[in-house]
């Protein structure tokens, strides 16, 4: 042992990065007839650059420029210059800054035009340089993450920046033998009335103007020191300095070595099964379980895109879930028996909706529930007062970001996601490399497309998935793309020790392109992740290591076998096997290979017998002996670490023997060959896709009444006819998360004749049903809530629609009355007739012909002239009224409801969208249970069919 950790100690300090203790004071420009930096001051001495150098580049309006050549004005510490003929540039040092060299550089347009600039990278870029600034198309799916990092001799690699930094530049570059230079390039400042910027660029109206900061510092080593310290130690100058204490906490440190995620809509049928009315998450919880070896966190979310439907708040939409918070808590004390953690979801938007202190509705719900974390939806940052509300509740409780922290906000939370809005990022995070220890989930809707690509990166970066069911659609390959989530999982897992240090080096140098490799290190053991994107996969020498004793061995941990070092002349080399794909795969998200070297000590002892093999080992807590290649859905036998045999005749010779200290693996040796057990590049069949998976199918058909000759009591007759039938949203409303059926297309349809309420159901009417029938409903969650205990409407709402009833409620007093829902054919033919007018009542809108957002129902009758023209009236505004039609789409069963109501919530744009909404708009009640189905502004109104 004394010899490994004598090795380890060498190891570091050959990895470590070698700082220099020595201040940079200023850059040497040539001058004055180009602006070009021909060296550095660093403590008083002056080192040349070999070459001349800009003191940086730049796009103007997509143009390519750089500064040498450039004529300049030197004044004291300013520099005056032109660029592009109406581009006046300013250069001042700021004496102020103590972290490295520090120049504001101002850009102010002199034209009658605009000017646009971006892609400003200090030093400029180079072929001789390592650089980051913004490539590629500006289209989808790249638009948001267009950032890359190039390096001599090899093809750029795609980055992800912080969200507050995507247009920054950086640029290294090699002065010398031992001393490289790093600059680091930000916006800010601008004149806000007269430029605009998006993630890239700013746009300079006549007199705009916008100011960069450009730093540099000097540093030993390769281009990662330069990285770090403009990264890790300067945090992107976001802060003055990194307040460590969330990090160090204890009790917050477990979520960083969690790795799958589940987030899940409270009416997904794998939480609870609409049709049965019981919950399915105690059985789905553990559904792939032998392909992935789990969900480490399961996160609950029963609020939008219902949210804002009626008056209830987000916590009351937790206290109306099946079994109200009792049930939730009963949830999380099976995830926790089950080694698994419960979160729940917080929407800060939600101040439309019943007044309630947020703070203290999550800390709240926190105990009542046991949760142990939260979703922050939309925010990429916690606060204090949110970890103070968690922490009174209980030890560790995690805030969880919607998107990743940018550095000012990291020190406040300790875990967020790669949001999925990135389609396709790219491949290299350098948040996390900013803050390793920083938790990160990457995002992976399934009902976008495949996730191997997605998983692939998270491997690569080291970090966890959240899988996000928001989406409907369940394609047929999930099984697939899970059994290789479990391989990558395993391995981050099983080597959890070495992927949050400050240690980490991204892209060490390789001998092929289009392979990135990033190294992990640990007290006892170094981990090299591999992505590729050859698809013709690759078997060769690949990267440089040192020399090792004996006492150490590489280990292939993706595909289990050792590794011995090709010896050369410089340093030995390890050769890899990585796995080929299809070629058509390129650019899409099944691209892409992965591989995982470890760097063990020799803890494993095994020798050959004339019939088998002895193994054992000095150190750890257990020994794992498989059969075939290490699987979730397969069982090693375990043995204690003093060891055992194995008959190789009798039960073959292959077998992987594996040492683990805890959870952590410390060794593995392979005896024979282990086949790899992935699909060959042409072996993957093509299944069913998420989206055909996630199109709305009707599960609900109209079931005829008795026919009748004359429109009974209370009821008008619609007239047969040709009615040219479509549905279209509302332009001001939310757009639909979950896809509605595709009605734009309009279609003529034959109505047959039928009668229709005049009005919606009334208070009166419903209570006379339930005196004349008896009617008793088995769940009483929010059942007319509006009524009171004494379950008798007041005199003041008898003449308002009933409301708080459940489509089961509504169907109950259409069969008694020998009635039915209506259709939403039937439904929107009633209110616009034959003309396909927009309202009622006609082509515009009038706000005296209906409810029009006045935050309370309104008799039934006090709008005459809103009427159809089939005379049916109270259609639009006063309450959203149940049709028949009901559809289930893979995931979700929703019902369609029209109309719209009195209550439109407006502080956010994510609410339901309320008021009067146009006769041909749709909107959908995600139905799960009673008690969140029945609502304060949804009532009905019946139809019988006519002879």
């Amino acid at each position: 042992m004394k010899i490994i950790t004598l090795f380890f100690c060498l190891w570091m300090a050959f990895c470590q990065v070698f700082r220099l203790d020595a201040q940079i004071s200023s850059v040497l420009f040539d001058r004055p007839s180009s602006f070009t930096v021909k060296g550095f001051t660093v403590n008083s001495m002056e080192i040349s650059v070999p070459h001349a150098v800009p003191v940086f580049s730049l796009l103007i309006d997509s143009n390519s420029y750089n500064t040498i050549g450039v004529k300049t004005n030197f004044k004291t510490d300013t520099v005056t210059f032109t660029l592009a003929d109406s581009i006046a540039g300013r250069l001042v040092i700021d004496r102020s800054c103590t972290q490295g060299l520090k120049y504001l550089l101002k850009f102010t347009n002199t034209a009658k035009c605009d000017h646009k600039i971006e892609n400003l990278v200090p030093l400029g870029e180079g072929a001789d340089k390592v650089y980051i600034t913004a490539g590629g198309t500006k289209e989808w799916p790249h638009y948001l993450c267009r950032s890359l990092l190039f390096r001599p001799g090899f093809c750029p690699v795609g980055v992800i920046l912080p969200d507050n930094a995507w247009h920054l530049g950086f640029c290294d570059f090699r002065l010398n033998d031992s001393l490289s230079v790093t600059a680091m390039a930000r916006r800010s400042g601008r004149d806000e009335n007269k430029t605009s910027v998006d993630r890239w660029a700013v746009v300079l109206k006549p007199s705009g103007w916008v100011e960069y900061s450009m730093y540099f510092d000097i540093h030993k080593g390769e281009w990662q020191e330069g990285l770090r310290i403009m990264f890790r130690q300067r945090f992107l100058y976001d802060l003055a300095g990194f307040d460590n204490s969330m990090f160090l906490r204890t009790d917050l440190k477990w979520m960083k070595s969690r790795y799958i995620m589940l987030l899940q809509f409270a009416w997904d049928d794998r939480y609870y099964d609409y049709r049965r009315q019981r919950y399915s998450y105690y059985k789905s919880l553990f559904e792939y379980d032998n392909l992935t070896g789990g969900y480490d966190i399961f996160t609950i979310w029963p609020t939008w895109p219902r949210l804002g439907l009626d008056q209830r708040n987000q916590w009351d939409m937790y206290r109306d879930i099946p079994g109200g918070l009792a049930e939730l808590k009963k949830q999380s004390a099976f995830a926790h028996d089950h080694g698994k953690k419960y979160f729940i979801s917080y929407n800060p938007w939600d101040e439309g909706t019943r007044k309630e202190d947020q703070i203290n509705g999550m800390e709240t719900l926190l105990r009542a529930v046991d949760a142990d974390g939260v979703v922050l939806d939309t925010k990429g940052s916690s606060s204090l007062e949110l970890q103070a509300a968690a922490d009174k509740v209980k030890p560790g409780i995690i805030m969880y970001s919607e998107g990743m922290a940018v550095p000012k906000d990291m020190p406040g939370i300790v875990a967020g996601r790669v949001h999925d809005a990135l389609v396709m990022p790219p491949p290299l995070n350098l948040n996390k490399y900013i803050k390793p220890d920083f938790a990160i989930f990457r995002v992976l809707q399934l009902a976008d497309d495949r996730i191997h690509r997605e998983l692939a990166c998270a491997f690569f970066n080291g970090y966890g998935v959240e899988i996000n069911t928001m989406k409907p659609g369940r394609a047929g390959w999930i099984k697939e793309e899970y059994a290789y989530m479990g391989r990558t999982m395993r391995i981050l897992r099983e080597n959890d020790a070495v992927f949050h240090n400050d240690l980490w080096m991204p892209l060490v140098p390789t001998f092929a392109d289009s392979i990135w490799v990033n190294r992990w290190q640990g007290a006892k053991k170094i981990l090299y992740t591999i992505y590729s994107i050859r698809p013709k996969g690759f078997m060769g020498p690949l990267i440089s290591i040192p020399g090792v004793p004996d006492s150490m061995h590489y280990v292939d941990l993706w595909n289990h076998c050792e590794i011995l070092p090709r010896k050369s002349v410089e340093q030995p080399k390890l050769e890899v096997y990585l796995e080929p794909f299809d070629k058509d795969y390129l650019g899409s998200r099944r691209e892409g290979s992965v591989g995982c070297i470890a760097l063990f000590p020799r803890l494993l002892r095994i020798e050959k017998e004339d019939q088998g093999y002895r193994f054992s080992a000095s150190v750890g807590d257990r020994i794992l002996v498989w059969d075939k290649v290490p699987s979730y859905a397969s069982k090693g036998d375990e043995y204690p670490v003093t060891g055992g045999y194995f008959d190789y005749h009798k039960s073959g010779g292959n077998r992987i023997i594996q040492l683990f200290a805890g959870n952590e693996l410390i060794d593995e040796l392979a005896t024979g060959f282990m086949p790899l057990e992935s699909p060959s590049p042409g072996g993957i069949h093509i299944v069913t896709s998420a989206a055909e998976q996630s199109r709305p199918r009707p599960v609900t058909w109209v079931s005829r009444t008795k026919k009748s000759k004359q429109a009974p009591d209370g009821m008008l007759e619609i007239t047969a006819g040709n009615f040219r039938f479509y549905a279209k949203r509302d332009e001001k409303a939310a757009e639909a998360f979950i896809p509605l059926p595709d009605h734009s297309d309009t279609v003529t349809v034959r109505m047959k004749r039928f009668f229709m309420d005049r009005y919606p159901v009334t208070n009166r009417d419903y209570s006379e049903f339930i005196t004349t029938s008896g009617y008793q409903t088995e769940d009483t969650s929010c059942y007319l809530r509006h009524w009171g205990s004494g379950r008798k409407p007041c005199d003041t709402i008898l003449n308002k629609p009933v409301v708080y009833v459940s489509p089961y409620d509504a169907e109950a007093y259409c069969r008694h009355y020998g009635k039915r829902l209506p259709s939403e054919r039937e439904w929107q033919y009633a209110a616009q007739g034959i003309d396909m007018r927009t309202w009622p009542w006609g082509s515009l809108f009038d706000s005296t012909l209906c409810n029009t957002n006045l935050n309370h129902e309104t008799d039934v009758n006090a709008f005459p002239k809103g009427a159809s023209p089939f005379g049916i009236e109270d259609l639009i505004g006063n309450v959203w009224q149940m049709t028949s039609d009901v559809y289930y789409d893979g995931a979700y069963y929703y019902r369609i409801i029209r109309g719209g109501s009195y209550y439109h919530p407006t502080q956010s744009i994510w609410y339901v969208t309320g008021g009067p909404v146009p006769a041909c708009h749709p909107e959908m009640l995600l139905q799960i249970a009673p008690g969140l189905d029945r609502n304060a502004t949804i009532g009905f109104r019946c139809v019988k069919d006519g002879s």
